[in-house]
């Protein structure tokens, strides 16, 4: 039962040392796969105390300034510390003295449990109030979508949009800027040189992006050591002893799987060299050689299975599936895609044994998020997914329907389109699968990945330039998609996911090849 796992949690965090941030960042590991979008009360209520802990942490919280320390940390910074140091939130801003003295803010964030009691706006009223003393000029670009609840906290704040500040006939990509400009400042022609001040910004960009990225990843693995820490300190008795319990194993190889995928996200960073090496979070030889737990074992109170889809396929389905899924799904085979394919050649002892922590770190990914299954003749996939993405999933599926309407017919550099929805979603145990039909592809990152890392496949995209071929492909459906849809769906059409034809067992590209060149068949998305 969930409640046994949190109370035994609550038990640990007492006994231990551990500060009410760690505490926080351990409890929302455990609880980041419970609620699905049905109304529930705060997971954060089954610790009694917490809450009044939280708003007594807030309200002692002081703003501090640093100024830049190094060249290779160029920001002001603006942080929310508790009174015992550890610190809630930051704001990073750049100065910038050409043409008018102005800090430009390129990020503001406050730890997730504290968001929504004001920490945010005291920030930025701290920041304002820093303008005005330096009688500087404040911009921002504000990204948040307008449809988000948050998107007028700058304004009502005194922000203003640039557009509104300068009137018509300001440069293109300017439309999410906004200024403050406090009554200190007394400038000669300020909305001309506001005008040559957004121009240098605009050419600065790519630099303060990079700067941040550098900034977020140093926070980031800090974030993930300190928490890697507590959970040292909560199981430090089977630690020393070398026993684990599930708990601790689900602890480690959530901690484990959040740390892979960062680690692929970051990669792709602008400016991110790798200087800030993750192999600064040094597991231990007894965390390495503990055995995965990737899934819940633990019901939310009376929770029953909860099933979604289609009632057509679901009644075609064992009875096992249904009433029992975690169990059912969690002992089918994993899906062979090609990176888990290769990896699993070169493990000798795969699958004799089961998975281990090292393993995943080896892997770089999950392979138990991905379950194959054969029933009645038909192939399909098992994915477990977090359930923050439930929400999102339901509407994809209707966006997918919408675009299989009007794109079944369409050509795209020679491919047909074809959707590849969820079929049926289960809810157990706090555990959410997706099941869809597999098709005849991979995901395109992993062919990308393959044409430019395996031997035989690399020489071969070098000269008939396979991956061109997808991106061209890729690129037109994206580009169709915006048209057809214009921006009545521009997150959905970001979320989606592409996969391209191949043959899995050969590892090998399906292309036709014709006197004009080469193309795909088709192309899914998901």
């Amino acid at each position: 039962m969930l409640s046994q796992q949190i109370a035994e949690i609550k038990c640990r965090i007492e006994r231990s040392e551990i500060g009410l941030k760690d505490a926080l960042s351990i409890i929302d590991m455990i609880l980041e796969d419970q609620g699905t979008g049905v109304e529930a009360p705060s997971p954060y209520e089954a610790f009694s105390g917490l809450n009044r802990l939280i708003d007594v942490t807030v309200h002692g919280a002081k703003v501090e300034r640093f100024k830049p320390r190094s060249n290779h940390r160029p920001f002001h910074t603006l942080e929310i510390h508790t009174e015992d140091g550890d610190v809630l939130g930051h704001l990073n801003m750049i100065f910038m003295k050409r043409v008018i003295p102005c800090y430009y803010l390129v990020y503001v964030d406050v730890m997730p449990r504290f968001r929504g009691l004001g920490l945010g706006n005291g920030i930025i009223r701290a920041f304002m109030e820093f303008l005005e003393d330096k009688k500087a000029v404040g911009l921002l670009d504000n990204i948040i979508p307008p449809e988000d609840v948050t998107y007028e906290i700058y304004t009502r704040l005194g922000w203003k949009k640039v557009g509104d500040f300068f009137g018509n006939g300001l440069a293109d990509g300017t439309a999410n800027y906004m200024v403050f400009v406090p009554e200190s400042i007394q400038v000669h022609d300020l909305k001309d040189k506001m005008i040559r001040l957004l121009f240098n910004l605009r050419k600065k960009r790519p630099v303060i992006d990079m700067h941040d990225n550098e900034d977020m990843v140093k926070r980031t693995i800090e974030e993930f050591r300190s928490i890697y820490r507590a959970l040292e300190e909560l199981f430090r008795g089977e630690i020393s002893s070398g026993t684990s319990s599930p708990l601790m194993r689900f602890m480690f190889t959530r901690l484990t799987t959040k740390l892979i995928g960062f680690r692929r996200r970051i990669a792709e960073l602008i400016g991110y060299t790798g200087g800030e090496s993750l192999e600064q979070i040094s597991l231990s030889g007894p965390v390495r050689e503990l055995p995965i737990q990737p899934y819940s074992l633990w019901n939310l109170g009376k929770d029953h299975v909860g099933i979604w889809g289609d009632d057509a396929v679901l009644q075609d389905m064992p009875d096992r599936l249904r009433e029992m899924p975690t169990s059912f799904i969690e002992e089918l085979p994993f899906y062979k895609r090609p990176y888990f394919y290769g990896w699993t050649e070169k493990a000798v002892t795969y699958p004799s044994r089961p998975l281990k922590i090292s393993d995943l770190l080896d892997l770089g990914f999950d392979p138990t998020r991905l379950r194959e299954f054969h029933h009645q003749g038909l192939n399909y996939i098992f994915e477990r997914i977090s359930p923050h993405f439930f929400q999102s999933l339901v509407k994809k599926e209707k966006f997918l329907r919408k675009i299989e309407e009007s794109g079944s017919k369409q050509r795209f550099h020679g491919a047909a389109l074809r959707i590849n929805p969820p079929l049926l979603i289960f809810l157990d145990k706090g555990n959410v699968y997706v099941l869809r039909k597999k098709v005849a592809g991979v995901h395109s990152q992993e062919a990308f990945d393959q044409l430019k890392t395996s031997p035989g496949l690399s020489e071969m995209n070098e000269t008939v330039g396979v991956d061109r071929t997808m991106v061209k492909t890729m690129n037109e459906i994206k580009k169709w998609l915006e048209t057809r849809f214009r921006s009545r769906f521009r997150q959905e059409i970001e979320d989606l996911t592409y996969f391209l034809p191949w043959d899995i067992e050969t590892n090998f590209p399906r292309v036709r090849v014709e006197v004009s060149g080469i193309s795909l068949e088709t192309v899914w998305i998901a």
